[in-house]
């Protein structure tokens, strides 16, 4: 078994590298906005530093993407959580925690993937309890700690099943991988 387990690479690495470009620009935008006193939608702010973070992550720029979270954790720990949550608050620590996860921190990453699994049930994001789900049993694969890993994916089945979401087979693909590091042939 390789470092990771069933790591994604982007199909177009030419228009991945444009989109993180253009997220940089827009976060360059937002922060000169901030600088310069005027007022800045702090939620906008998290929402494009999580997507910038999980495009870094894809693109093995995981370092990157971990300094640029944890600059931005205060504001993820803030009151945007109250009253009740934004769904940018369970992609920015999905991202935090894989960007730990393939930095080799899985301890560290653990708590953070529990947590944003409890976020999306009070939220109702059931696409991104999903993901988070898949992301943190690829983790446990990755610590040999298989039976945890085969209830992470059951549990993101079961929901991409109910979702009719077609990352349903990748789902299936963890746990038939899972199946053969169990009981090699």
């Amino acid at each position: 078994m390789s470092e990771f387990f069933l790591r994604f690479t982007a199909p177009d690495p030419e228009a991945h590298a444009r989109s993180i470009a253009a997220l940089r620009e827009q976060l360059a935008l937002l922060q000169a906005k901030a600088g310069a006193g005027d007022a800045v939608d702090e939620m906008a702010l998290l929402e494009l530093v999580a997507d910038l973070a999980s495009l870094l992550i894809t693109a093995r720029q995981e370092g990157e993407a971990l300094r640029l979270l944890q600059a931005h954790e205060a504001l993820a720990q803030g009151p945007l959580e109250m009253p009740a949550p934004h769904e940018a608050l369970g992609w920015f620590w999905c991202a935090y925690a894989t960007a730990l996860q393939y930095l080799g921190q899985r301890a560290e990453a653990e708590p953070i993937f529990a947590r944003t699994v409890d976020l999306c049930e009070a939220g109702g994001w059931l696409r991104l309890r999903a993901m988070v789900l898949q992301h943190w049993g690829r983790s446990l694969v990755e610590q040999g700690r298989f039976d945890e890993a085969e209830s992470r994916f059951q549990q993101a089945l079961a929901l991409r099943v109910q979702l009719q979401d077609p990352r349903q087979a990748t789902t299936r693909e963890a746990l038939a991988l899972l199946a053969q590091l169990r009981h090699p042939v």
